[in-house]
């Protein structure tokens, strides 16, 4: 889902495969009045307090609701352009952008296994598993967040939230605001782990793969500052 909170002047714009979920229950009751109800996954809150977008891939598409959808279109991983729109340059411009990020060579393990999931496609021995993996790198048939943090091919994310330090950017993020920085709830994330069966990261990649990955994450490498091979 996407965040506005107007107390603290934050919007946060969430990208995939990156523990995005566990940032957002942690940022999520700053944006509405406390004491509210959980949201069910296709429902929206839009109140004095800020925007509490939508959950779920099919968020937006349900069609008895079209017109209420057109007038309120915030929903899961939305692209900072249309955020803006939604949003108005004035306030989007002078709000804090908040984003997460994670290792590419990590989300790209994760990303392919998450898609193999949804496909419902069976786990493979482990030297299937990494052929398999390497077309799919190959394919470039997997997003890089670029769309969700940048307008006009700028990078517009003012915060990063590293996957890898989760918790402890959430509380530098809470001690910016001037809340107590262990105030915020932190669940546990989804993860592919079973998935992968024990299989290390760099097992994953040849230098083709590593190469590609780099190509076309490369604002990932400088936001968080991660190592360009994955043996480090």
């Amino acid at each position: 889902m996407v965040l506005v909170c107007h107390e603290h002047k934050f919007i946060y714009l969430k990208t995939t495969k990156t523990a995005g979920t566990s940032t957002e229950i942690a940022l999520q009751p700053l944006c509405e009045e406390p004491g509210h109800p959980r949201l069910e996954n296709w429902q929206i809150r839009v109140s004095k307090y800020g925007i509490v977008g939508a959950r779920g891939k099919t968020a937006g598409l349900v069609r008895p609701k079209w017109q209420f959808w057109r007038k309120y279109a915030w929903r899961n991983h939305m692209p900072a352009k249309q955020v803006r729109a939604n949003l108005g340059s004035k306030t989007f411009d002078s709000y804090t952008k908040i984003a997460n990020v994670r290792n590419p060579f990590d989300r790209a393990v994760s990303d392919y296994h998450f898609r193999k999931h949804q496909q419902g496609l069976p786990s493979e021995d482990p030297q299937t598993e990494i052929a398999q993996f390497k077309e799919f790198i190959r394919s470039k048939a997997w997003g890089n967040n670029w769309e969700i943090v940048s307008i006009n091919n700028k990078l517009i994310v003012d915060k990063f939230v590293r996957k890898e330090n989760l918790q402890s950017d959430l509380k530098e993020i809470y001690r910016s605001f001037g809340l107590p920085e262990d105030s915020f709830e932190l669940p546990h994330e989804k993860s592919m782990a079973e998935r992968r069966k024990g299989i290390p990261v760099p097992d994953y990649f040849d230098a083709d793969t590593i190469d590609i990955v780099r190509r076309r994450m490369t604002w990932v490498f400088e936001a968080g500052n991660y190592p360009e091979d994955p043996q480090d």
